[in-house]
Formats: C-alpha cells, structure tokens, sequence
C-alpha cells in the first residue's frame, strides 16, 4: 500500500538503509511540508538522511507509530586524577514544529562518578500552571563509604536516572562536578562522565561495557514524535493526506497544544499510507 504522491516518478524512497516515507520526501515535490524534507547526505558511506532545515540525522521512520529515531551528541566531562577539567561539552537540540521529544520512549541519564547533570529546555504547549522553560537534573556519586565498586544498578552511584517531561521541543544539557574529592582511585578507573536523553530501549547500564561505549560512541539514540498539521482527523485530512485505500486517519494529540493527526494502515496491511 502507497500514497500517490509518496511514489511519484523521481521521488527518492530511500537513503542508503532508510525508507523515506511519504509524507517525508527527498526534493522538491516530494514532500507533503516543509518540515517533511528530508536531504540524503552522499557522502557518507553509507548515504545518511538528516532533516534539511536542521543537521539532524534520522535512523529510523514510522508511520504507524508517529515516531522518528534521530541520533543525538552526548554531554562529556572528563578530569585527570587530581579532579581537574580536561574536556567538557553541552549539547543541544532543536526540534521545528511539529516535532516533540517522546517523554514515554526516552530516559534522561547521567553516567560517571561525582558529577551532577542538568537539563534545560522548553515546552512546545506549557499548561496554565506550567512554566514554558524548564530544568531537571541528576547527580551520581562515587565513594567507598556507598559502595566500593559499581554495579548494574542505576540508582545514584555511578549512574542515575530519570523520566522527562512530555512535549520537549528542544534541550541543552550540562555537566559539572559535585563538591567532594573528585581525586583518587575513582577518577583513575572512571575520568569521564556522560548525560544524555536516550531511547529507554536502546540503553542499559553495565560498568563493565557502558564506560567504554559511551567513550567510543559519538551519538546515541532518541524518539521524537510527530503529526501532520494542527488539526484533528476530519473528512479533508483522511481524503487528501491519508490516500490510501486501506489506511485511516488517527488523532496525534499535543499534551495541552492543537491535535494534529498521522496516517496509518489497517489491520493486515502494510506500508505508506
């Protein structure tokens, strides 16, 4: 099952290993907004898609879900042994309407020893009681009188953990040291800390293959939702969007912001709808 305008003649549906779905495209034409055009980079190997307006790149489309897997930087802090900054970075990211940062799918987590990490960011829709910017933090500690060495567990020694907010537009991530002696055996052993907001699915704290990942791993996953328009579901958008035969119009709702809408298949059928 396909849109008509999703396989038109000399649309791209595919960017080395990704799909391009309608109503996301590649060129002029083949996209239904503007916020849909997607530019295939050829000169990776493989070719990687990425938002055309923002350098985003994209992993992964889903129609059914209203999802996107985009690849994010992680924030890095890292001291020599006596507790002194050798590296620091703060990443951020800016989403354009009508994407938001999916507060079920994703973990905000901060890896590392005696750091406290923080998150700033802004509502798309803020409720009446609600402040439009926002922060939220996460501190782990490393000490021998907790624990002597790290385990699987993320609960505040070495790793912790925490839910976002829904309806996240955007985000800028910091880290910075917690006030006890940062020097010793555990800044030997773990000199970098790492934050991040991540897919839940795609992220599991071990010490003994975490360290090394995050060192060696430029971006990480994170699902961000979206929704055609600012609408809900009505006659024009399931005849003009959701074209298909066997596909129907599905309400995406904006936690106290306009409801747009996603197309998807019916039972037993598959593909673009």
């Amino acid at each position: 099952m396909s849109s008509s305008r999703g396989s038109s003649v000399g649309c791209e549906t595919q960017c080395g290993d990704l799909m391009i779905p309608y109503p996301f495209g590649i060129g002029d034409g083949c996209y239904m907004r503007p916020e849909f055009n997607i530019t295939c980079d050829q000169s990776t190997t493989p070719p990687s898609a990425h938002f055309t307006i923002y350098s985003i790149p994209i992993a992964h489309i889903s129609l059914d879900e209203g999802e996107l897997r985009i690849m994010q930087e992680a924030a890095v802090q890292c001291n020599d042994a006596q507790g002194n900054e050798t590296y620091s970075n703060w990443p951020s990211l800016l989403l354009p309407p009508p994407y938001t940062i999916s507060d079920t799918k994703n973990k905000f987590f901060d890896i590392g020893c005696n750091t406290v990490s923080i998150f700033q960011a802004d509502r798309t829709h803020p409720g009446p009681d609600e402040d439009k910017t926002i922060m939220g933090y996460t501190m782990v500690l490393c000490d021998d009188q907790l624990r002597k060495v790290l385990t699987n567990s993320c609960d505040g020694v070495g790793c912790s953990q925490a839910p976002i907010p829904s309806g996240l537009q955007n985000f800028t991530i910091m880290l910075g040291n917690v006030f006890v002696d940062n020097s010793g055996t555990w800044l030997t052993k773990y000199p970098c800390s790492y934050s991040f907001i991540v897919e839940q699915a795609m992220f599991t704290f071990s010490p003994n293959t975490s360290f090394d990942l995050l060192n060696t791993t430029k971006q990480l996953p994170l699902i961000v939702n979206w929704g055609i328009g600012d609408e809900p579901c009505d006659e024009e958008s399931q005849n003009n969007a959701c074209k298909a035969v066997n596909s129907k119009c599905v309400n995406r709702p904006i936690i106290n912001g306009p409801s747009g809408y996603i197309c998807q298949c019916l039972p037993g059928y598959e593909g673009n709808s």
